[in-house]
């Protein structure tokens, strides 16, 4: 680098920290955006939205209190996980070792779902039918399924009244 250059770069350096610094807030920006996107349209935003003001409170403190009473075994359940992991990459396979670390791992996923049984539960004995059904249609289109569905199998599937029943006819072979 010349004298010369070093000179330009002495005599536009507001200008390059200017540019610099609009594009840092450009960038931070658009990653806040996205990020907001992201959250805002998170499906329990609309489930919420759709619930009373009675019904978000008590989902909100049940769950709540299903989670701090529930992070105690999250962390055993990933010390079981990193115990299965440390098993695994051993040169010689431990089967007694791994069986005990699998079982570990079984057991605080099982207190888990028995934690989440019960939120669930003390949340449904609170709501009315009509939030208990939108909980409801909300679990199905999470975790799929749920609602009785046409024959032709569909990615979203569309809650059908109870009323109606689909109509199968004999199998073609």
């Amino acid at each position: 680098m010349g004298l010369k250059d070093m000179g330009f770069i002495q005599k536009h350096m507001k200008g390059f920290l200017v540019v610099s610094v609009l594009v840092n807030i450009l960038l931070i920006g658009m990653v806040g955006g996205h990020v907001y996107k992201k959250w805002s349209s998170h499906p329990w935003h609309e489930v919420k939205a759709q619930l009373s003001p009675e019904s978000r409170n008590v989902v909100g403190r049940t769950f709540q209190s299903a989670f701090r009473e529930g992070r105690p075994i999250a962390d055993e359940a990933r010390k079981a996980r990193a115990e299965i992991v440390k098993v695994l990459s051993e040169d010689e396979l431990d089967e007694e070792a791994l069986d005990a670390a699998i079982r570990s791992m079984l057991d605080t996923r099982e207190k888990i779902t028995e934690i989440k049984i019960k939120a669930m539960k003390d949340v449904a004995g609170q709501l009315s039918a009509e939030d208990r059904r939108i909980m409801a249609d909300r679990m199905a289109r999470m975790v799929g399924g749920g609602h009785e569905k046409r024959v032709k199998r569909d990615r979203r599937p569309q809650m059908i009244k109870p009323d109606h029943k689909p109509a199968f006819g004999p199998r073609e072979e």
